[in-house]
């Protein structure tokens, strides 16, 4: 007998999931696009969302909680930027920034400002409102 992917087993625990959200009324989309991820299951209800990573493991990994919260960045993301509207940035100011956190701030997508450069940001936005 041929032994499961580690994909196929995961589709499995979502298609379990699925069938006891449903059991307890929530809606489920399954294996969605949202951005660039795909989410595995967004569960919702009543103004309550989840955004669900699935993986039918003995245990689970730094790796796979990272990348539920990636899926889950990313969710937010879209509806923010996509269904909203509007641009969503993370911003870590300070009065300066190691060379490990500008690498990490660039992985992570954060934008680095000192309060001059902050403020300077902020002033343009307003000067370009104005016109």
């Amino acid at each position: 007998m041929a032994r499961k992917s580690s994909t196929e087993k995961g589709k499995e625990l979502e298609d379990m999931i699925e069938l006891l959200a449903r059991k307890y009324g929530w809606r489920v989309e399954k294996r969605k696009k949202y951005g660039d991820r795909i989410v595995d299951l967004l569960i919702h209800r009543k103004g309550i969302a989840f955004v669900v990573q699935c993986k039918n493991t003995e245990k689970a990994t730094p790796r796979d909680v990272t990348q539920a919260k990636r899926d889950f960045d990313e969710f937010v993301r879209f509806l923010i930027e996509e269904k909203l509207g509007m641009i969503i940035r993370p911003i870590l100011v300070s009065n300066g920034f190691s060379e490990g956190a500008e690498r990490r701030a660039r992985s992570y997508g954060v934008m680095l400002y000192s309060v001059d450069e902050l403020e300077d940001m902020l002033s343009f936005s307003k000067r370009r409102k104005s016109r």
